[in-house]
């Protein structure tokens, strides 16, 4: 992971260096920077006890070395607080002073706008009220809370709780992290780097986006959330207010849309579960995906195909499934439920194998441009309605006459060159009257 040194003025004009992994003890040396750019206009302070109110000089950035104090409140009046205490220490900040702590580790506080950037140890970061913040932990492990408008946490590389109780606020996660976010349109980005980690994160916000990484997310939201997974396994539980929007990723993706209902959209060559709840699903598969819906939902589920080959499977679901190829299928496996489902094929040139599974199923087929699909129907029974959708007013009977029947079932050949098997049936009387033209 990239980090970033950070130099800045110290006591009888000796550098105090840190190492942070994120840009926020980089902003606060760009500001002490910028002083010294402006010739005399950095004033610096050292104290080991009592700490007293600066000089205020307008123009000047008022930059405090804290030496050998522990615990410190710092009065307001200064920009910078510099912390070389070897140990842990206690440092209480004005609204708008920035703090910058090596090692050692301590607690940390500030109100409003607010830049608190601790390089290493173990941290508590506690920022409350509206304004712009940057928080950022090290490699220790770090307990961060954030009440922000705007900005960014970063929790560092070690193991780290972070809670985000403001808004517009991104967070950044790099280590084993587990992430609270209780406001709305709150981002946060999980690390790029695999096997930094394991991401957690609990929404009870609205509008929060979730960027998964290279480590595997597990996502628990109880209101309308977004979440874009990366290459890490991803585990989603939804709640029950508003809909989830959850594009796949490249691992393995576990969904509960609980009963807000859910949007997914899965990723190329990756597998998915998808369980409804009570809610209501709607499912786009990808080239080379499997997804597999169960649930016992009342609602209908859409599950619609995408490009290349891939496998949709409602077996598990009790609710009436709306199951259909896309325009640019190439081949795909649809299985309905116990319900009353409809499964869709035709409308582009590939071919599908479908099973209706228990309930009076619905088998639509639109005619194609091309032609030439070689459709399977595998367990057509006396329940089930056979559409006929774009090739004209046909005779159901003409159609059935020349059926014919082989080892693989009875086919049916359409106008277009379209063949439909239906692999558990050997005689066209068992289609008699089940065959509607639209």
């Amino acid at each position: 992971m990239a980090t970033s040194t950070v130099t800045v003025p110290g006591t009888n004009n000796t550098p105090v260096t840190y190492t942070y992994s994120t840009g926020t003890g980089l902003s606060v040396a760009q500001q002490i920077a910028n002083a010294l750019a402006a010739a005399g206009t950095l004033s610096v302070t050292a104290s080991s006890g009592t700490i007293l109110a600066p000089q205020t000089v307008s123009g000047t950035t008022q930059d405090l070395i804290l030496t050998g104090s522990p615990t410190s409140s710092i009065p307001a009046g200064y920009n910078v607080v510099t912390n070389s205490v070897a140990g842990s220490a206690t440092i209480n900040a004005a609204t708008g002073t920035a703090i910058l702590s090596g090692s050692g580790g301590g607690l940390f506080t500030g109100n409003g706008s607010a830049t608190i950037a601790a390089a290493g140890g173990n941290n508590v970061i506690s920022q409350s009220g509206a304004g712009a913040i940057q928080l950022e932990g090290g490699s220790g492990a770090n307990t961060i809370t954030g009440g922000g408008t705007s900005g960014t946490i970063a929790g560092g590389t070690g193991t780290n709780m972070i809670t985000a109780t403001g808004t517009g606020v991104t967070i950044l996660s790099q280590g084993t992290d587990t992430i609270a976010s209780g406001g709305s349109g709150n981002l946060v980005i999980g690390t790029t780097v695999a096997g930094s980690g394991t991401l957690s994160v609990n929404v009870t916000g609205t509008n929060n986006t979730i960027l998964g990484g290279a480590s595997a997310t597990t996502v628990n939201a109880t209101a309308s959330t977004r979440v874009y997974a990366g290459s890490g396994n991803l585990t989603f539980v939804g709640g029950t207010t508003g809909t989830a929007t959850i594009l796949g990723g490249t691992g393995t993706d576990s969904i509960n849309a609980g009963s807000g209902g859910v949007i997914f959209a899965d990723n190329t060559a990756n597998n998915a579960t998808v369980n409804s709840g009570s809610g209501s699903a709607t499912i786009f598969g990808a080239a080379g995906t499997s997804i597999d819906l169960i649930g016992s939902s009342n609602q209908t589920e859409y599950m619609i195909a995408g490009a290349g080959n891939e496998t949709l499977n409602a077996s598990g679901t009790t609710s009436p499934d709306f199951i259909a190829m896309g325009v640019a299928s190439v081949s795909a496996v649809m299985i309905g439920g116990s319900g009353n489902d409809t499964l869709v094929a035709g409308g582009g040139a590939g071919s599908a194998t479908m099973t209706g599974g228990g309930g009076s199923d619905t088998f639509v087929f639109f005619k194609q441009a091309a032609g030439g699909a070689k459709d399977v129907i595998t367990d057509f029974n006396s329940n089930d309605t056979i559409y006929m959708e774009g090739y004209g007013a046909g005779s159901a009977a003409a159609l059935l006459q020349a059926a014919t029947a082989g080892s693989g079932g009875l086919t049916l050949t359409l106008s277009d060159g379209t063949n439909v098997t239906f692999s558990n049936l050997t005689s066209s009387s068992s289609l008699t009257g089940k065959i509607q033209y639209g």
